[in-house]
């Protein structure tokens, strides 16, 4: 006989996507208190504007026309995971043919892709053609075995960011973690959230990821109150980051590779601008150092992990420029201007490795539409902001 519990649960994960998420989303509001429902229901509504504004320019003439000032020379591009089956890791990445639209959409719109060298230099230079830069952050394995041969077809280089934990399997990556907790379970409780979600599919465990990494924000005290949840599910964070990133080998074989740029993303991946200054410098030289000796290469680019205005800053900047840095990312979304070159420690990037992703977001963060809607047609130039 069946057993009546799995049988809901296949059920359950055979409804369609969006039923599973609007009885998710009756759940979480239903555990709001009603003082806090007119907050919660427009941080609902805000991203499904930004959509519905995406697809109404994609498919009319003003979008091309909203987006010109916004169209930088350059643009940094930033994915983490590519994954082959999207819906097992809760679409935290994307897969490679999704990856290939992206480098066929760049240069479909003019941009060669070039190296985080090149890149510089075509700022610099007026009469420089248009440029992208795709970039990779955490040395996930699935860069080498899923995107790579993407990039190898395409003739089309790369960069990696690495931190060090990853690769000596010291990091203590929490979201991994998350994911991980969420994959094996249909019910969590986070103490300290003082929550407890209900998530037997997809879309509830893509819920609640969220709301999880919300509330974290850029607060690694929370990020740390969630280890012991970690060991209650048997989650043993070496052998999980084993799981997903790069090896010593498997980092020097693809950073041989011709079409491969490494560059830094600090010792231990954690919130810098709430770490003592002394900590945070570690976490610059420390990484460049030790990618240097592992390597045998100078190591001229960084990326900051978690780089939102609350997680970096002109403290960051400076620190980063003392390292040697040549120029640095944040995730701070925006095109690359001439202007940038006054604050290289600041770059602007785009996400653009989420999924699933229509063409009119896509189209959106290439032509800089994006920036101009969140901003709500601010300035063009992310530096700070």
């Amino acid at each position: 006989m069946a057993n009546p519990k799995h049988a809901r649960k296949r059920s359950t994960w055979r409804l369609p996507f969006w039923v599973n998420r609007l009885r998710d989303l009756s759940r979480n509001l239903r555990q709001e208190p009603i003082r806090a429902l007119p907050g919660r229901l427009a941080a609902i509504a805000r991203p499904k504007l930004v959509r519905l504004s995406e697809e109404v320019a994609y498919r009319t003439p003003f979008g091309k026309a909203l987006a010109g000032r916004y169209r930088g020379k350059g643009i940094v591009v930033m994915l983490h995971e590519i994954h082959l089956d999207i819906d097992a890791e809760l679409r935290t990445g994307c897969d490679p043919a999704q990856l290939e639209r992206i480098i066929v959409a760049l240069r479909a719109a003019g941009r060669d892709i070039v190296t985080p060298d090149e890149s510089m230099r075509r700022l610099a230079d007026p009469g420089s053609k248009p440029f992208a830069l795709i970039t990779f952050d955490d040395c996930y394995r699935d860069n080498l075995t899923n995107a790579l041969p993407v990039f190898e077809r395409l003739g089309a280089p790369m960069t990696i960011f690495t931190p060090t934990g990853m690769i000596t399997r010291e990091l203590y990556a929490w979201w991994l973690g998350i994911r991980q907790s969420l994959v094996t379970s249909d019910a969590i409780d986070i103490e300290p959230m003082s929550r407890r979600f209900i998530c037997p599919d997809l879309a509830s465990k893509i819920s609640t990821l969220r709301q999880i990494t919300s509330w974290i924000g850029h607060n690694q005290t929370r990020a740390d109150s969630l280890a012991p949840l970690f060991k209650a599910k048997g989650i043993e964070m070496r052998t999980l980051v084993d799981r997903y990133a790069m090896n010593d080998e498997e980092l020097r074989r693809i950073a041989a590779h011709p079409l491969v740029t490494i560059g830094a993303h600090t010792e231990t991946h954690r919130f810098l601008a709430g770490l003592p200054e002394a900590e945070a410098r570690q976490e610059f030289r420390g990484n460049k150092a030790w990618l240097e000796a592992r390597l045998d290469r100078t190591i001229s680019y960084l990326a900051y992990p978690f780089g939102t205005p609350g997680a970096v800053g002109e403290r960051e900047a400076r620190l980063a420029a003392e390292a040697g840095f040549q120029a640095s990312f944040t995730t701070r979304a925006g095109q690359l201007f001439p202007e940038h070159l006054e604050h290289p420690q600041l770059l602007p990037r785009v996400d653009v490795g989420y999924a699933p992703q229509s063409a009119a977001a896509l189209a959106s963060r290439l032509t800089g539409l994006n920036r101009a809607i969140s901003t709500r047609f601010g300035n063009p130039i992310a530096i700070l902001g």
